[in-house]
């Protein structure tokens, strides 16, 4: 067959794009395949094209773009390709009318979420569904090291392993993938000997560019100063996002150009469906030229004409910053990708990975975008390495060009080592036996009560509003270090617990305290000095079943406030129990615990097995 030609008649195109035909042929003679491909590259033709050709068979794609969903299965349908979706958007009824066509066999694309796939109704019809083949759209959400991790990813090798015709080829498609992903993409979705197809990530018309404000102020005057040319959207074609790393951030962004007279959008998790919905239209067909968003923002996102991506604060990771970056110049035109890198910025990114205990190394994944900062090496060059591609120097980033913005660059990276070199020489102390006792004598008091940083700050006698709060300055552990820098007494409780002499609870808020076989010496004396006091009485380290369920019973306490229900018609506490006790691993398991049943599982259960996975 003809596939160049099936492809102009059929599809429109004159030729394929670089890895789209490799992984199409692929796909044809039966293979698994894992083709990575950068945004804009095509991936949806790969499974599109050979889905045409089926006349009975039908090709289910999971993805996670609910947003865009209803578009693609419409674009599918203007081709000719009977297509259909099935998401959180659509009521029960609906959804049933549609599985029940793709079981008939009237369907030739089935788009639905990883939620609703992986849901037992629906793993119960998938089996008597005649499938063509099984598609991962953004499959790097399956590797827990990847920059947009889903749990429910993780349980998709059971379609095809619970299905009695069960030989149908797996086809993973993502924009980015490191090799440590790739490996996890390909065991975690049971792939056999799959065909791995990878293109260049090296993108000729964009031109990367870090700069180093040194204060919020001056990261404000320069944003403003480089969406001038957008304040009257008619001197400028194209569209520009602005790229922030919290919600709150994304407001102040969004106010500050709004105040200066741009014609902004702001989209963000913490927004209506609706509102994002109307704004992400109103982007898209240019009635709003500068979109100022967090991540929830792009994944999927189709628009050719982005002339420049700012990120106002740094993103998570790499991966998440070529990614969003890569949005920019899709039609091949020159365009623009601005990183502001601040450190507080990174301390912000830092701490919200610490409270996604899902997202495996993240110091690691940070530590690579410090590097791209920080290292005078071509930005394209550091990201296609990343990526393990090796590419010449692209000639036009800011490191290649030496723009005025290199003795910038320089003078942060001279004040960058003088710090780093300071703050190495605090650390620096050499403990006796007595300074040791100090810290196991408080944490023996206080086990699990405290995070390392709140202790070290207790015993070196600072007065940080911490300390305050919990009256510590009163405790007479207060300042019986204080001869000793904070940063040395966190470095020797890091130490000690590196060696397990010191252990850790909790994940979101970790806290610290003794193993029982480490021997210490019992403090004397009365902690409390007056009535008023509120430091907390020593406790008994927590075990994990009741970390499992306080951590179950807050996410309950939550979801009650966003609904407006009582607590109790989330999950009632005996339930949350037996939730802890047995730890179920998939939503079939969690289905059978007593109490839950599938209207929870539809609503609740991958929150729920995102906070079971933190415990192995």
């Amino acid at each position: 067959m003809d596939l160049k030609k099936y492809l102009s008649t059929h599809f429109g195109f004159s030729a394929f794009r670089p890895g789209q035909e490799e992984a199409i042929l692929s796909i044809l003679n039966g293979n698994d395949t894992l083709a990575i491909l950068p945004t804009g590259a095509g991936k949806s033709l790969i499974y599109q094209f050979p889905a045409s050709m089926e006349k009975e068979k039908i090709t289910l794609v999971i993805s996670p773009l609910i947003a865009l969903m209803k578009d693609q299965a419409e674009s599918l349908q203007a081709k000719g390709i009977a297509s259909a979706f099935c998401n959180s958007t659509q009521d029960e009824v609906e959804q049933m009318k549609i599985i029940a066509s793709a079981v008939r066999g009237e369907l030739r694309v089935f788009l639905v979420s990883p939620e609703r796939a992986m849901s037992t109704n629906f793993m119960k019809v998938f089996t008597q569904m005649n499938i063509a083949y099984l598609v991962v759209d953004e499959a790097h959400c399956v590797s827990q090291w990847g920059h947009d991790f889903r749990p429910e990813y993780r349980q998709i090798h059971l379609l095809r392993e619970r299905h009695p015709k069960g030989n149908f080829p797996i086809v993973a498609l993502t924009a980015t993938a490191t090799t440590k992903v790739r490996t996890d993409i390909q065991a975690a979705l049971g792939m056999t000997n799959p065909k791995v197809v990878i293109s260049t990530f090296y993108r000729e018309n964009l031109k990367f560019k870090v700069e180093y404000p040194s204060t919020e102020r001056d990261k404000a005057d320069r944003l403003l100063e480089l969406l001038e040319p957008w304040k009257d959207s008619r001197n400028v074609p194209g569209r520009a996002i602005v790229y922030c790393a919290t919600r709150k951030k994304t407001d102040e962004a969004y106010d500050l150009l709004k105040d200066f007279g741009f014609s902004v959008g702001k989209y963000h998790a913490g927004r209506t469906d609706g509102i994002r919905e109307r704004t992400q239209n109103a982007y898209t067909a240019g009635k709003v030229p500068i979109l100022v968003a967090t991540n929830a923002f792009g994944m999927g996102m189709d628009q050719p004409d982005v002339r420049l991506v700012i990120h106002y604060q740094v993103p998570a990771s790499l991966e998440a910053y070529y990614q969003e970056a890569g949005r920019a110049g899709r039609d091949t035109l020159p365009a623009e990708c601005i990183l502001f890198y601040k450190n507080a910025d990174v301390a912000t990114q830092a701490f919200m990975i610490s409270k996604e205990s899902n997202f495996k190394g993240g110091d690691t994944l940070l530590k690579f975008i410090k590097d791209y900062a920080n290292k005078v090496i071509c930005r394209q060059v550091q990201l296609c390495e990343y990526f393990g591609e090796k590419i010449e120097t692209c000639g036009i980033c800011d490191v290649c060009v030496q723009s005025d913005q290199s003795q910038e660059r320089e003078d942060f990276l001279k004040n960058e080592e003088i710090k780093a070199r300071k703050k190495q020489e605090k650390r620096i102390y050499d403990f006796d036996d007595a300074e040791d006792d100090c810290i196991f004598d408080f944490l023996n008091q206080y086990p699990a009560t405290f995070g390392k940083n709140l202790v070290a700050k207790t015993l070196a006698g600072k007065k940080t509003k911490d300390i305050m709060r919990y009256r510590l300055e009163r405790n007479p552990f207060h300042g019986k270090l204080s001869h000793i820098s904070e940063e040395a007494i966190v470095a020797r409780i890091e130490d000690f617990t590196e060696k397990k002499r010191i252990l850790i609870s909790g994940t979101k808020y970790p806290k610290i305290y003794l193993p029982q076989s480490t021997p210490i010496k019992r403090a004397s004396g009365k902690l409390g000095l007056d009535g008023k006091t509120i430091i907390p009485k020593p406790k008994k380290a927590p075990t994990e079943n009741s970390q499992i369920l306080k951590e179950l019973m807050n996410y309950r306490d939550r979801k009650s406030r966003q609904l407006k229900w009582k607590k109790f018609m989330v999950f009632q506490n005996p339930v949350l129990k037996r939730i802890a006790e047995r730890k179920p691993r998939s939503l079939a398991e969690l289905e059978a615990t007593k109490g839950v049943g599938p209207a929870k599982v539809e609503r609740f259960g991958n929150e729920i097995l995102e906070i079971l996975s933190r415990w192995p």
